[in-house]
């Protein structure tokens, strides 16, 4: 292999040229070439302030940029890509918006329908808005106006302002404030609501729970339904049985009252009795203990005496009683 020095310069100059156009090529390919992306075409009635450049969103997401803006007529013809993933229908919108307050704009998809869809007509974009209409509509609605009470309420409000002036910059000042206390406070409501979405998403997962507590609570409330029954019979069963109980009290009241008096009688007469009848079975028990006794051996009675109260049987037989 021929070194660099001994080489055609000419021939290497052309090969440097040639491989520094190749390259300037693939970048404006690159540039200009979105890979992975879908060319469309919006038609609107003007571009109201839109540049090429500018983003493409979907749903409030960056998805593609606009790539060309040119006039057709009396309209606007407008280039852009989207990326692959996302489907655009042929019932698809486009509007152009402004997304911040020093004049950058988007243009805004809104995918819908079916198929696939080349170029987004006139009747589905829209604008912000149209001067020339803006002017044709404020000129027809000024016509209709009264001058002499338009003067007036101008007047009017000339003399409100005039009269509240030292309240409106507090006011204005307030409202700074709030502002300043609203921005300050950004972080805490992004995870406020961040929260809130984790609360919702909870009970979405745990949707099938929540219906199983709700089926359970629905049988403990028919079983307390079951039981408050039971015990409203009790309570009728109890009263009905209060009401016949006090019946047959007054209808035995007549003959109840001469045996409770007989009672009394009887009870206050063994009262009378009470220190004789304590007597009367102090001396039988030790009777009737002696009694027991004698008798606990059989079908008889046991009797001792003294000797020689009955002789024995040899005494007997020595008086000649025995043969």
């Amino acid at each position: 292999m021929k070194p660099i020095a001994d080489r055609n310069p000419f021939r290497i100059g052309v090969a440097a040229i040639a491989v520094v156009a190749v390259f300037a090529v693939l970048v404006v390919l690159t540039t200009f070439v979105s890979f992975g992306d879908r060319h469309y075409t919006a038609i609107l009635a003007q571009t109201a302030g839109l540049r090429v450049g500018e983003d493409v969103e979907v749903h409030g997401v960056p998805a593609g940029k606009v790539k060309s803006i040119k006039l057709d007529g009396d309209k606007v013809k407008v280039g852009f890509t989207v990326k692959k993933s996302v489907q655009v229908g042929t019932a698809s919108t486009a509007a152009v918006k402004v997304a911040t307050l020093l004049g950058t704009h988007y243009l805004a998809i809104d995918p819908a329908g079916s198929g696939t869809l080349g170029t987004i007509p006139l009747s589905r974009t829209s604008v912000p808005f149209n001067l020339q209409d803006v002017i044709e509509q404020g000129t027809g609605a000024l016509t209709k106006l009264d001058p002499v009470l338009l003067a007036k309420a101008l007047t009017e409000t000339s003399k409100t302002l005039t009269a509240t002036s030292q309240n409106i910059g507090p006011a204005l000042v307030g409202i700074a404030r709030l502002s300043e206390d609203v921005e300050k406070r950004s972080g805490q409501t992004g995870d406020l609501i961040t929260a809130a979405r984790s609360v919702t998403d909870q009970l979405s997962s745990s949707s099938a729970d929540i219906v199983v507590l709700m089926k359970q609570a629905n049988l403990v409330l028919a079983e307390i339904n079951s039981r408050r029954d039971a015990i409203h019979t009790l309570l009728t069963e109890t009263t009905t049985l209060a009401t016949n109980l006090g019946t047959i009290i007054d209808q035995t009241k007549a003959d109840m009252a001469p045996a409770l008096h007989q009672l009394n009688v009887v009870v206050t007469t063994l009262r009378s009795q009470d220190s004789t009848l304590k007597d009367v079975l102090d001396s039988m028990a030790p009777t009737l203990r002696y009694l027991a006794n004698a008798t606990g051996n059989g079908p008889w009675g046991d009797l001792w005496l003294q000797s020689p109260a009955i002789p024995p049987d040899d005494l007997t037989c020595r008086l000649g009683g025995c043969k």
